[in-house]
């Protein structure tokens, strides 16, 4: 369970997210698209410097929490009907398993 501290940030997201499919405002769609944003770029930024991938790789969580977050995260968007925010984490998605995977092919 040391892992939990690990993802916190992700289930409070996650939770902000739900909260958001709720109970839409303004507020909370601003900070989930700069949030967005930014975990956008920087999953994408990971390809051209092989350093960020190996610090974001570094965590005890098991990858399938990822793909829990993730999976939930595109459910919860596609429910509130943001297909961009979800076609967005759509792409977080995908490019996090692309990372995870030559991540572990590099280690092998």
């Amino acid at each position: 369970m040391k892992w939990l501290k690990d993802a916190y940030l992700d289930v409070v997201v996650l939770l902000i997210i739900a909260l958001y499919a709720v109970y839409p405002n303004d507020v909370l769609n601003i900070v989930i698209w700069v949030y967005t944003a930014l975990l956008l770029i920087s999953k994408l930024l990971t390809f051209v410097m092989p350093t960020l991938n190996s610090k974001a790789n570094k965590t005890s969580a098991p990858p399938i929490f990822y793909h829990i977050i993730y999976g939930l995260t595109v459910g919860i968007f596609y429910y509130a009907d943001n297909l961009y925010l979800s076609g967005a984490w759509i792409v977080i998605w995908i490019v996090s398993v692309i990372s995870f995977l030559k991540t572990n092919k590099t280690k092998s």
